[in-house]
């Protein structure tokens, strides 16, 4: 794989904007609760992360495929967290 200008802007763009999300995860994951997270918010970035890694892959280009992969993973953690039913105490 060659490395040009854009590819190295594509990479970099989409590791800040795949991890935008890693706070969120982190900080349901520390304090157990998910109540104020949009469902449908994670709903919609998990779809369109989903798709932008199809184009990704129909366009052969690793930057997007790469960090919609991770952007869907960690809209889907997040809303997997939201959705799951708490445990009884």
């Amino acid at each position: 794989m060659q490395m040009d200008g854009a590819e190295m802007l594509g990479l970099v763009a989409g590791f800040i904007g795949a991890f935008a999300f890693a706070p969120q995860a982190i900080k349901i994951l520390r304090t157990r609760d998910a109540a104020d997270v949009s469902a449908l918010t994670y709903v919609m970035v998990l779809s369109g992360a989903v798709l932008w890694a199809g184009y990704g892959v129909l366009r052969e280009a690793p930057s997007i495929i790469l960090w919609n992969v991770v952007a869907a993973s960690l809209a889907a953690l997040v809303l997997t967290l939201k959705l799951r039913k708490p445990r009884a105490a």
